[in-house]
């Protein structure tokens, strides 16, 4: 007799419920370390978000740093947001953008079972997470897609998770976590699995992140007094005449058309709220556009630099490159040239500007 065999039934158990035992172990001490490196990511994730949003980041940057030679006097930045995503059932999955896992019943499953199963799930992840249920609507003997509601029956479920956002593509970890929760669900409902390989995922997540960098641009128009700095006063008055909304918080106007904001102006760290609107301060203002959730059609561009020039003649300023040098008229036939490429890329890859794809990716 062996050994082990020997210590087996020292202690009672056969070979065979050693063995099992000793598995049933090894499987829990791996989940608490990965567990304990989960809480660790998280917590040094938590710490970097803290430290990036104190600091500002609307202070544009040049359009060559983003897009190689070409000269640009309304300045562009590469913006980045690390906000937590939230599961919402107004959203729905997109296979351009989200890795879909499909969850399929040998019998219709009731949308209060699914929702059950979903209560642990965590409602903040660093992608948005979605789910949708297959109904068969009997009145008309259609299948739709919809959010699971508690009184439906799904015969078939898809989780989705956001391949990239602005904060980066999903990385390795909370992928695997997302598909081991898929994975478990499938279990407790009892479901067969469809789940692509992970490193196939990955891949993706890198390439939409890789297009969305190249996209993700921030569009700014700079005008400066042409002698003594202004006051916020005199810069409230006239971006109110302009007929632009002051933010909630005081720290920006935006231009709002047919209910959409299209642009944004800002001036430097100023609060019209709560700083001091007569001491002459402000050396410049800054129109801002974030171009990939506008739609093209509008012709933003065009639109905010009408109100630069409107501004600048009532603040008798000038419309400066990032020289300070006065902006040219080839300048902004170059930039708007370099423009609808990004456009024209945008729609190539089947997510236009302004679309609900493009404001769920550049979120």
């Amino acid at each position: 007799m062996s050994r082990f065999a020997e210590f087996a039934a020292s202690i009672g158990l056969s070979e065979l419920q050693l063995s099992l035992g000793l598995i049933g172990f090894s499987l829990l001490l791996v989940l608490m370390i990965y567990n304990a490196l989960r809480i660790r990511k998280a917590e040094v994730e938590e710490s970097n978000d803290i430290n990036e949003q104190s600091e500002y980041r609307d202070t544009p940057h040049s359009f060559e740093q983003n897009n190689g030679d070409v000269r640009s006097e309304p300045t562009l930045n590469m913006t980045s947001s690390s906000s937590p995503a939230i599961v919402s059932s107004a959203e729905k999955i997109d296979s351009l953008i989200d890795c879909v896992i499909a969850l399929r019943f040998s019998q219709g499953i009731s949308g209060q079972e699914i929702l059950m199963a979903l209560e642990s799930w965590p409602k903040n992840m660093p992608h948005i997470w979605l789910c949708e249920g297959l109904v068969l609507q009997e009145a008309d003997s259609q299948e739709i897609w919809q959010a699971p509601q508690h009184d439906g029956s799904y015969i078939e479920l898809q989780l989705a998770i956001q391949f990239a956002n602005r904060s980066g593509p999903i990385g390795v970890v909370d992928l695997s976590d997302f598909a081991s929760r898929a994975q478990a669900l499938a279990n407790t409902l009892d479901a067969e699995i469809d789940l692509p390989p992970i490193n196939e995922i990955l891949e993706e997540a890198k390439a939409i992140d890789s297009f969305a960098a190249e996209s993700d641009i921030q569009l700014g128009i700079t005008i400066q007094p042409k002698s003594d700095r202004w006051t916020l006063a005199e810069i409230k008055s006239a971006v109110s005449k302009a007929g632009f909304q002051l933010s909630r918080d005081g720290r920006e106007y935006n231009r709002i058309v047919s209910g959409l904001n299209i642009y944004k102006l800002i001036t430097e760290q100023y609060n019209f709220l709560r700083d001091d609107l007569s001491k002459p301060d402000i050396s410049s203002i800054i129109l801002l556009l974030d171009l990939p959730k506008v739609p093209q059609e509008i012709e933003p561009f065009k639109l905010m630099l009408n109100d630069a020039h409107l501004l600048a003649e009532s603040l008798t300023g000038q419309l400066v490159d990032d020289a300070g040098r006065p902006l040219v008229d080839d300048a902004v036939i170059t930039i708007q040239a370099q423009l609808d490429q990004i456009y024209q890329s945008m729609l190539r890859h089947g997510i236009p500007a302004g679309s609900a794809t493009a404001s769920r990716l550049f979120s």
